[in-house]
């Protein structure tokens, strides 16, 4: 049975037993598998491996496939703050029937099989909440680039778009961007077909490197900062940018610091930034996520005592 796993794994758990057959799959191995329990049959003519995950399997018994900001958050990138299961049918498709979810389902959940290790970070799958999923009915506009089980990264970020509000859609596309999910090219060939009167392209456009800062950033903008992203100071890599020209700023994702150096450099640039006077603000995601009102009061005093110090200086602000 090793070529049914190794297949399965390379799918992503989840596979029509054709499509396993067509990869050189010997139909009577996937009989013996099922017969031992080694897999499971979740619906007719479908295999799943016991790694599969459970909203996996309520996708293949809804007799629809992972979509829209499920789907991008399985290719590790920024799909907002909805936790509810989307799904992507065809319009060809027969009846579909949104299952219930099952205790059934691997603990771990399953990436987009497209997704490189540097995307599967701990904070890209979060589990989705028990209820009705949401399905959305469109093409896959490449199905050449879709699974059995999910839909291509165009497909989800076409139906991601319309889906989310404004400011997560356009972090979506950062996001997209960044992760090199798809390219430019690719991206405005998807907005080309998305029929939406609102902005998603702007001066920001993959210029940011997490949703959390585009975010972040656009806000800052709205409330009338100027921002500049990826600012190099004092030779000490990139800060995440610089606020009116007088604030640096760094924002804290989700995860974990990697080790004890990342964790050193990342101190060693604020306290630089703080002996050239120049403020350094850190807020974490969370921060940006949960109380945008202490955030945007925190950076307007930074901004404002900053600049009152630099005058009173007769300094010229940190960058021209």
């Amino acid at each position: 049975m090793p070529r049914l796993f190794d297949e399965l794994s390379r799918l992503g758990h989840v596979a029509r037993a054709g499509t396993l057959i067509a990869r050189g799959v010997d139909r009577r191995q996937i009989s013996r598998a099922v017969a031992c329990g080694a897999v499971i049959r979740p619906r007719r003519d479908w295999i799943a491996a016991p790694s599969a995950d459970r909203e996996q399997l309520a996708a293949v018994a809804t007799g629809a496939a992972i979509g829209c900001v499920s789907a991008l958050r399985r290719l590790g990138v920024w799909a907002g703050e909805d936790d509810v299961l989307h799904l992507h049918a065809s319009p060809s498709a027969g009846h579909v029937h949104p299952a219930s979810w099952s205790d059934r389902g691997g603990a771990s959940m399953a990436w987009h099989p497209l997704a490189t290790h540097h995307r599967r970070r701990a904070d890209g799958v979060r589990v989705a909440v028990a209820g009705a999923p949401r399905v959305h009915w469109a093409p896959d506009p490449a199905p050449e680039r879709a699974f059995d089980w999910i839909v291509s990264p165009e497909a989800a970020l076409a139906r991601a778009v319309r889906c989310l509000p404004g400011e997560h859609a356009r972090a979506a596309i950062d996001s997209v961007l960044h992760e090199r999910v798809l390219t430019r090219l690719g991206v405005e060939a998807v907005l080309a077909g998305v029929a939406t009167t609102r902005v998603l392209v702007d001066e920001y456009t993959g210029r940011l490197e997490s949703g959390v800062e585009s975010l972040f950033v656009r806000r800052l903008v709205d409330a009338g900062h100027s921002v500049v992203p990826q600012v190099r100071f004092a030779n000490l890599g990139r800060f995440d940018g610089l606020i009116d020209g007088v604030v640096l700023f760094e924002i804290d994702g989700r995860a974990h610091h990697s080790g004890p150096e990342e964790f050193h450099r990342d101190r060693d640039r604020t306290l630089v930034g703080q002996a050239f006077g120049v403020p350094v603000v850190r807020p974490s995601a969370r921060h940006v996520l949960e109380d945008w009102p202490t955030v945007i009061a925190a950076v307007a005093r930074a901004v404002a005592d900053a600049a009152l110090v630099r005058a009173s200086r007769g300094l010229p602000p940190a960058f021209g």
